[in-house]
């Protein structure tokens, strides 16, 4: 039985529900007790009932764990709750708007954790959730307490280090779920007074490496005086680094290459990556703070967003263009 499904029996809200399993001051001992007497006849008064584990149960929502930034930020918050005392629970929601709101249903409904963490949030939770959620990284969401990456202002510095190393036709590679990095890329290049070349902006059907070298492809196919590419991620950047150097060019010398995410294998490359650095550890780290104080304090109303800067890793991928 989930916590909606109690509280319909009971004549309750949700959340009067929930407060009354974990004993909260504004719920009187006639409401607890009465709630609590359902839950017994009902049999889910343990499922509910904190006192049975006394750590504080954390899940953790994120698209994927295949790649470097997903995995490593999911060990980094792991790591984080754990230390604190606290458990952590993982599930992935394969970039689905759909899956990650039945996750965020079961998780707050069904097992009643103590609080989520969830990557990517764009809708508001639903009505009377009472789990505290801070959603982390991509677009602002004004629904909850969020922590984002300013990637406009970190797309302006790459494109503005491409310009003032005297690069004009700058050309962008991603992928189908990278198209909020590229209107980013558009606005850069606006800022700066470089014009956009269609046929240089290449979104792959493909992910990771392979759409790299298939972006890298269409590239040179479609645009051959491009002299320089931003990556929409860092694998990208390299399955792109890859074929222009199947193709006979050299990275830097032919065409600069920046990446982002700054992946831990980015700087140990043959040629260490020029990579944006989207100060992860950072956001993860605002983040599981905010959700400790939303936990203690359970009921507090005040809505957060939280931007943190990313920074420019300038290393090897990146130089003036060669000369005519």
């Amino acid at each position: 039985m989930t916590l909606r499904e109690l509280a319909r029996l009971t004549n309750y809200s949700v959340s009067t529900v929930s407060k009354a399993f974990h004993d909260a001051p504004d719920v009187s001992k006639e409401t607890k007790e009465e709630i609590l007497r359902i839950a017994k006849e009902q049999g889910c008064y343990l499922k509910y009932h904190r006192e049975k584990y006394q750590k504080k149960i954390v899940a953790l929502i994120c698209p994927e764990l295949r790649s470097d930034f997903y995995a490593s930020a999911i060990e980094r918050l792991q790591s984080m709750i754990e230390r604190d005392g606290g458990l952590a629970l993982i599930s992935t929601d394969r970039f689905s708007r759909t899956a990650r709101n039945e996750l965020l249903e079961y998780y707050a409904s069904y097992l009643a954790v103590d609080g989520i963490l969830v990557f990517g949030l764009e809708t508001p939770p639903k009505k009377g959730f009472d789990i505290p959620i801070v959603s982390l990284l991509g677009n602002r969401n004004l629904h909850v307490d969020h922590v984002y990456v300013d990637t406009e202002s970190s797309i302006l510095d790459a494109v503005s280090h491409l310009a003032s190393l005297g690069h004009h036709h700058i050309g962008f590679i991603g992928e189908s779920l990278t198209d909020t990095k590229e209107v980013a890329f558009r606005r850069a290049m606006a800022r700066c007074g470089l014009p956009v070349d269609e046929k240089a902006m290449i979104v792959s059907s493909s992910r990771f490496e392979k759409a790299g070298e298939e972006g890298a492809s269409r590239l040179l196919a479609a645009a051959p005086e491009t002299t320089a590419v931003i990556a929409a991620y860092d694998y990208i950047a390299a399955g792109a680094i890859k074929h222009f150097g199947d193709r006979g060019l050299r990275v830097p010398d032919d065409i600069s290459v920046i990446g982002m995410d700054d992946i831990t294998a980015s700087s140990y490359m043959e040629k260490p990556l020029t990579s944006i650095s989207f100060g992860t550890t950072e956001a993860m780290e605002i983040a599981w703070d905010l959700l400790k104080e939303k936990m203690e304090k359970r009921h507090y109303t005040v809505l957060r967003q939280i931007a943190v800067a990313g920074k420019l890793m300038i290393r090897k991928t990146t130089a003036p263009p060669r000369s005519n």
